[in-house]
């Protein structure tokens, strides 16, 4: 049986658009902010950030990140950051999920939409993993996007 749900999460960020839009799209800022505790690693083993790109992560505590993400990126433009995303854990699928971050310009800083349309394989007790992750990694994603930029 396949569970699902959607989820819609947002943040006001101090900071530009295009310096939002470089830590979703780069390896480097998307290593920094996915990981949603200090507890927690996103390690990723493949990057293209680009319409028909993948990316390939594990990710999970530090000491034993044995999750797995596959992500295709379907749409990549300062606005609007639009993707697929496969949870995969010792080879067996969890989920499957349509990402969808929209990012707008607002009150000087900026305003960042993420809706998630998960569908779950492995019960609908996955969605609260999904929005504790989800939640931490975005509210990190913050801290570093306002951060001084030689911190």
């Amino acid at each position: 049986m396949t569970d699902f749900t959607t989820m819609t999460l947002e943040r006001q960020i101090a900071c530009a658009p295009d310096r939002l839009f470089r830590l979703l799209t780069t390896k480097d800022g998307r290593e920094a902010w996915g990981a949603p505790s200090d507890t927690a690693v996103v390690i990723i083993d493949a990057f293209d950030c680009r319409p028909g790109g993948h990316e390939k992560t594990r990710c999970g505590p530090k000491e034993a990140p044995e999750f797995e993400t596959h992500t295709a990126f379907h749409r990549v433009d300062p606005e609007c950051l639009v993707s697929t995303e496969s949870l995969i854990i010792g080879g067996d699928l969890l989920s499957a999920s349509l990402c969808t971050h929209d990012i707008a310009a607002r009150d000087g800083g900026t305003h960042l939409t993420v809706t998630l349309q998960i569908a779950s394989f492995a019960g609908p007790e996955l969605f609260e993993d999904y929005t504790q992750g989800w939640s931490g990694a975005l509210d990190t994603l913050v801290r570093v996007a306002t951060a001084p930029a030689n911190a």
